[in-house]
């Protein structure tokens, strides 16, 4: 099937269903490799990264292989705290296993909780450890906006970021580990009878579509970040705070077509101004308390909240792809405790493993 390039249903009803809440949702477009804006509304605004948090993760993981202290087939262990995550979830019993490489498939396409949980307390020891890994990075980085509780982006007083701040970390990781592009671009994954399609709308809908992440609670309405390249031209966009996943996915496409065309460059994504304001804005009440008459939306990419609105806009069909198999591991007869590493990876690797499958 041939991929669209270019959308042509019209969207912006939402917006007056939504008051001026959504008004300000934050929007940026930009040149990849130079680091350049192309288009930005309120990209410094703080706000709820909910899901799209774990690209940081995903990023320390990233690191953590190219240092050596991990390998893509280490086993890492099911702990108690994990497994009480909320949805989206696997549903990992306490003591199974998995690899490095089967978790990070998981958290890019399914975006599951428990995995989260999973990875962080493997690299990090504990969830609260693995914050403060995320922090320094996040300062590193120069990402100056933002703060991580947590690895998976549910709602936490002080979890934060800004459209700037993940695009800052997007390019990151492209850039620092291009060998592992491809991981963010794949169409679906498969556990043992279940198939689980890639959250993000533009895989398989949009030409030249290469990731990267999703993102989901009330508090923050429906996130991306994402990437497309045609011919020798990269782009990142950032979408954060739409009505609906078919809206996110539009507006990205938008962004896209724009970046495309005929385009000026802006300031560097580093040199925009920080707003004022200690808190993003919550918008549980829009997104999550509206009584629209229409259909009954699962919003789980996140959180597992139903959602009550409004019929979104009808997304073009995706292009059909194999998805990847992804294996889980046995149950331990040790647990994990919550707060301890696997076993497994706390012997540091001796060098760095090839990269999985699926990114060469």
């Amino acid at each position: 099937m041939r991929l669209l390039s270019r959308v042509v249903i019209v969207i912006g009803v939402c917006f007056g269903l939504l008051g001026s809440a959504l008004r300000a949702a934050p929007l940026l477009l930009a040149d990849l490799d130079t680091g350049r804006v192309i288009y930005q509304e309120d990209a410094t605004q703080l706000w709820y990264p909910a899901s799209v948090t774990k690209l940081m993760t995903v990023y320390l993981a990233f690191k953590s292989v190219q240092a050596g202290r991990i390998k893509w087939t280490t086993p890492l262990v099911t702990s108690e705290r994990a497994k009480a995550m909320p949805p989206s979830k696997i549903g990992m019993k306490v003591g199974q296993t998995l690899t490095l490489d089967a978790a990070i498939k998981i958290l890019l396409v399914k975006s599951a909780n428990d995995i989260a949980v999973i990875v962080a307390e493997g690299l990090g020891g504990s969830v609260e450890g693995f914050a403060d890994m995320m922090n320094r990075e996040a300062a590193a980085l120069g990402m100056v906006d933002s703060h991580f509780v947590n690895p998976h982006g549910l709602f936490a007083e002080g979890q934060q970021s800004s459209a700037r701040d993940m695009a800052i970390l997007a390019r990151r990781i492209t850039l620092d580990f291009p060998a592992y592009n491809s991981l963010f671009s794949l169409p679906a994954i498969q556990i043992g009878e279940k198939v689980m399609e890639n959250t993000n709308g533009i895989i398989g809908r949009y030409e030249g579509a290469t990731g990267m992440k999703t993102g989901f609670i009330c508090a923050s309405g429906f996130n991306v970040v994402a990437t497309a390249q045609r011919g020798n031209k990269r782009l990142i966009a950032v979408v954060f705070g739409m009505p609906s996943a078919a809206e996110r996915t539009l507006k990205t496409m938008e962004l896209f077509d724009r970046g495309f065309g005929p385009s000026m460059p802006g300031p560097l994504l580093e040199s925009l101004p920080r707003r004022s304001g200690s808190e993003p804005p919550d918008l549980r009440g829009v997104i999550c308390g509206r009584k629209d008459i229409g259909e009954t939306d699962a919003a789980n990419e996140s959180q597992g909240q139903t959602v009550t609105r409004a019929p979104p806009p009808v997304l073009p069909p995706r292009e059909k792809a194999e998805p990847v198999l992804v294996t889980l591991g046995p149950v331990k007869a040790t647990p994990a405790k919550p707060g301890e590493p696997a076993d497994p990876a706390k012997k540091p690797a001796k060098k760095a493993a090839n990269p999985p499958a699926a990114s060469q």
